[in-house]
């Protein structure tokens, strides 16, 4: 039988996502109609407790962690993004679980319980930067000293966190995200193949087997097969990328640049700095931006695990390897076209900010349509890899939003 951390697969998961989805009318988004003036409360630098919810302020400072990191060093974009979702499932556990505390002194505090969870699950996902994570904490301790009460309600909430940070942990230790791969990369006509001399093994191939979130397994959502290679309707999809390669416009060009996203703090801080942006905005209190985050980034994982399990199953190849005219403006991925895992990943998580902040519906879709399209102005995919790949982030939003549980006022 397969198993979460011991318990049968749908008890687990009903385990793990119980809390992110329960109470949907404490956790209801602010109506736009009603947000104020919002403060400046994005970076970690800027944020004090009190102004700022500590999910937002950790969010900044792990955006700023994988910014600064360079080389080997940086996080690949789907790790970066596994880490943003397990961070914010443990902060909105941890929020829920001090308000759930039996009254009484000391008050336990939902900032230090977020901050507890956070360094927790953050230091065992980054080992080698404990201590950075660590003394982050010390920093939060310390804006509290000086008053007794404040202090151990800090503590109190601190003890909570530790303990919902180590059960993510245990989570994310059993997810499957570094499976051995020993397997081989097919050969033939219209296969993918490595751009590295000599060839490297493909990016996370066995990602699509990695437990998601909230899909029963990694091909839940696996499109149709690509067109065959060679076909009328591949070699169409072919000529369109190599006419945008032919008459790249400045315009295209710095799309493609802009969502490369290959540096600073990748797609995945792109789209948490999205969230906390309407966080701000909107004036949500800890319980509600910290359970915003966890949705936007367990589903952008769910729909990368979905997009790696199709591009594994079909190993379509790059339209560059197809048509050597065509020229790529930004860097190659290491792995299949079809689905694009931006468009699959971006997606999502533009869906889901749509849904939890309807005022900006329009502006969101026009984002995830503009990163998938990019891709084509890149050279690196085809419009069926755009599509499709929009099409597993509906999906992976769809299933996420569906676990909440329906509020009468929002009828």
């Amino acid at each position: 039988m397969n198993t979460v951390i011991g318990l049968p697969r749908a008890v687990a998961l009903t385990a793990i996502l119980s809390v992110l989805v329960s109470s949907a009318c404490a956790d209801r988004v602010a109506e736009p109609g009603h947000a104020r003036s919002p403060r400046s409360v994005l970076r970690s630098d800027a944020a004090v407790l009190g102004e700022a919810t500590a999910s937002v302020r950790w969010s900044a400072i792990l955006r700023d962690f994988v910014a600064a990191k360079q080389g080997a060093a940086k996080p690949n974009p789907v790790a970066a993004f596994r880490a943003y979702a397990y961070l914010s499932l443990a902060q909105y556990r941890a929020v829920v679980a001090a308000a759930d505390a039996p009254g009484g002194v000391p008050h336990v505090s939902p900032q230090g319980a977020v901050a507890a969870a956070s360094t927790v699950v953050l230091s065992t996902l980054f080992p080698a930067d404990a201590a950075f994570f660590k003394s982050q904490l010390g920093l939060q301790e310390g804006e509290v000293a000086g008053s007794e009460r404040a202090e151990n309600d800090f503590a109190a909430g601190e003890v909570i966190g530790r303990a919902v940070g180590a059960e993510i942990v245990e989570l994310a230790r059993a997810d499957r995200f570094d499976a051995v791969w020993t397997g081989s990369v097919p050969t033939g006509p219209g296969y993918w193949t490595s751009d590295f001399d000599p060839p490297r093994p493909p990016q996370l191939p066995t990602l699509g087997q990695m437990r998601p979130f909230f899909m029963e397994s990694g091909d839940q959502f696996r499109p149709a097969p690509p067109p065959a290679f060679g076909s009328t309707e591949f070699l169409a999809a072919l000529e369109e990328v190599r006419h945008f390669s032919d008459t790249r416009t400045a315009d295209q060009l710095r799309i493609a640049q802009f969502w490369a996203m290959t540096t600073g703090s990748l797609v995945s801080g792109f789209w948490n700095e999205q969230t906390t942006t309407r966080i701000a905005r909107y004036h949500l209190n800890e319980r509600r931006a910290a359970r915003a985050l966890a949705l936007v980034h367990m589903a952008a994982v769910d729909a990368t695990i979905a997009c790696y399990d199709a591009k594994y199953t079909y190993w379509l190849i790059r339209p560059y390897k197809a048509d050597a005219a065509i020229t790529v403006p930004i860097t190659k991925p290491n792995h299949p076209s079809y689905p694009s895992a931006h468009a699959c990943s971006s997606g999502a998580a533009a869906y889901v900010l749509a849904a939890l902040f309807p005022a900006d519906a329009a502006e969101l879709h026009a984002m995830a349509d503009e990163a998938g399209e990019s891709r084509l102005y890149a050279g690196i995919h085809y419009r069926v890899d755009k599509n499709a790949g929009l099409r597993i982030g509906q999906q992976a939003a769809a299933l996420a939003l569906q676990r909440q549980p329906k509020n009468p006022d929002d009828e």
